[in-house]
């Protein structure tokens, strides 16, 4: 096995966080003119895809009443597929619709005396299901009997998104070994990036390190994370619309750094047993659990 001596590095803001770019090669020119471009296609993504700026096709759709519909890009489209696809493998636990109780439980966490009317309406709101995707000409719509519009936030998604969007673009640059990296809970492997095959790539956080998981080995396959330790019970379970109560941190292998993004935050949520049972039926998928009591549960891919 002939793997390069050196690492290229090169970094980028973008989505709140940064992106960092590994390329193994003797030419450290033309792997800087591929990173540059790796950079522009993640900001050109970040317009896509961000809640916030009014004309994206997030933001459209965040307009539509019941019984509207608009087409929409097709990297926001595949974004969305991605998402229900969690949705329905996690039954719920994963929704990008969930911004109606996320500000509801802000504001409550503020200060604000908690409202059972408010937060049923709030409620109301949530869920894929009250989606309509048509794959045959990318239109998002919000189905009739759905009560209100929706709150669409593809944070949960978009960076993993945006790492495997850019691989693609890496590969044609003729890179077969990378490594991709945002904001250290998002990470997507390529092919070798040492003589022992793969990468290595450490797990940040006192958590895994408390558990004893520091560091795994990835090949053509992303690793996402999610925990308490930064932002402390930050999660909103959208199956009960309450700040989760669940593990310490949560990591997923997945071949999709999309997927990979989402299922982090879903395991984060689930139960150890549903875990198991999802990377069970889903043999490429692995995962890393620290219980409440700090106990690391490890699931191997198959």
């Amino acid at each position: 096995m002939s793997v390069p001596a050196r690492l290229n590095r090169f970094s980028h803001e973008a989505m709140t966080t940064f992106f960092e770019v590994i390329l193994p090669g003797d030419d450290p020119t033309y792997a800087e003119q591929a990173a540059n471009t790796v950079f522009s296609e993640i900001d050109r993504l970040e317009g896509l895809l961000s809640r916030f700026d009014p004309c994206s096709d997030v933001s459209q759709i965040n307009r539509l009443m019941p019984g509207q519909s608009i087409r929409v890009a097709p990297d926001v489209f595949e974004c969305l597929s991605v998402a229900a696809w969690v949705y329905a493998e996690t039954g719920g636990t994963f929704d990008v619709t969930i911004g109606p109780v996320m500000g509801y439980q802000a504001e409550v966490k503020k200060g604000k005396p908690f409202d059972k009317a408010a937060f049923d309406l709030a409620r109301q709101k949530v869920g894929m299901r009250r989606l309509a995707l048509d794959d045959s000409d990318f239109s998002v719509g919000i189905r009739t009997d759905a009560a209100g519009g929706v709150d669409i936030d593809l944070g949960g998604v978009g960076k993993g998104y945006a790492l495997d969007k850019v691989a693609d673009i890496l590969e044609e640059w003729g890179f077969a070994s990378y490594l991709l990296n945002a904001g250290f809970s998002t990470v997507l492997a390529c092919g070798d990036g040492d003589k022992e095959g793969g990468w290595l790539v450490g797990v940040g956080g006192q958590w895994g390190k408390a558990a004893g998981i520091e560091s795994v080995r990835l090949f053509n396959e992303a690793l996402n994370g999610s925990g308490t330790e930064v932002k402390g019970t930050h999660i909103v379970d959208p199956v009960t619309g309450l700040p989760s109560k669940g593990h310490l941190a949560a990591w997923s292998i997945c071949p999709s750094a999309t997927a990979g993004d989402a299922l982090s935050t879903a395991f984060m949520i689930m139960s150890t047993e549903k875990v198991h049972a999802l990377c069970a039926a889903n043999q490429a998928i692995g995962a890393f659990v620290v219980e409440p009591d700090g106990k690391l549960i490890t699931i191997p891919k198959k």
